[in-house]
């Protein structure tokens, strides 16, 4: 989903070359993210967040340099997902790990103008994550309330912080975070480095068959949720037959996907926790996101 976990699958350390993350107390704990993070329709909103992360100049040169974006979009979904479950259901110990390899890798990434460690991108790549929540929910279950947006804003600073974001960087108050967000998507630089990752990430090269069909969906989804600016820096046309897709597309899963079990919208998330388990035990063995064989 998201940008600084894909920094993670950069490079490959040796076992001990980790520092000790450091992990500030986060404002509140996750415990409305829970439900977030275990359904399944979410997850639609990860392009989102990344092409809103990318609208920002320093994640963008950082990742369009560093990552092979284009050939590890799959590897970095599941390094994001090891982030994300890390950061809101894992133990201290997994998070210690997990957190650290990604912090290791950050350590590497710099240039002339960008640097992974920047506390201002932690606090950016959050504040994505919290709006693609907010965004999915108001399309397919109605308008978030104010009570949910409240305590799901104050939980969201965890991504942040278990990325280096001093606590006291993220808005005091749920207006105050809109207003910085408002001021983001109106005056960050979409450049030739995003509009290049946009193309990766919206019309990937290399993807297992059995996800593309979601593709195109995907696509109209993302297009139709980012804000107008972004849509027309990223040369995304909205156009009738488009959004006669996402209307028609959104208006029948807002009628099918609460008759889904909770079990069956859970699939997705128990696969990823378990994939983060198995992130961890690596770690401990060899330092690193892959085996003694160089699997992931």
């Amino acid at each position: 989903m998201a940008c600084p976990a894909g920094y993670g699958s950069m490079t490959r350390p040796t076992t001990g070359a980790h520092e000790e993350p450091h992990i500030f107390e986060t404002i509140a704990e996750p415990h409305e993210l829970k439900n977030f993070v275990h359904d399944a329709i979410y997850l639609t909103g990860g392009q989102f967040a990344i092409l809103c992360q990318f609208a920002h100049p320093g994640l963008a040169e950082g990742s369009y340099k560093q990552s092979n974006f284009a050939n590890r979009i799959m590897n970095r979904l599941k390094t994001t997902a090891r982030f994300l479950n890390a950061a809101v259901i894992g133990t201290q110990a997994e998070k210690e790990a997990i957190f650290s390899v990604i912090h290791n890798a950050h350590a590497d990434v710099k240039g002339e103008s960008y640097y992974a460690d920047d506390p201002e991108l932690h606090k950016w790549t959050a504040a994505t994550l919290f709006v693609s929540l907010v965004v999915v929910h108001d399309t397919f279950f109605g308008k978030m309330s104010r009570e949910t947006q409240e305590r799901l804003f104050k939980e969201s600073a965890v991504y942040g912080t278990s990325l280096r974001m001093p606590p006291d960087m993220w808005p005091e108050t749920l207006d105050e975070f809109w207003a910085y967000w408002d001021h983001n998507i109106q005056s960050l630089e979409v450049t030739d480095w995003a509009r290049s990752l946009c193309r990766d990430l919206l019309w990937p090269k290399k993807m297992p068959v059995y996800l593309l069909p979601s593709l195109p969906i995907a696509r109209v989804l993302t297009m139709h949720w980012l804000p107008e600016r972004l849509q027309r820096e990223y040369n995304l046309k909205i156009t009738s037959l488009n959004t006669a897709v996402f209307r028609t597309f959104v208006t029948s899963t807002a009628f099918v996907y609460p008759m889904i079990p909770r079990a069956i919208k859970s699939i997705p998330a128990k696969w990823y926790i378990k994939d983060m388990k198995k992130a961890v035990k690596r770690i401990e063995e060899t330092g690193s996101w892959y085996d003694q064989k160089g699997r992931t």
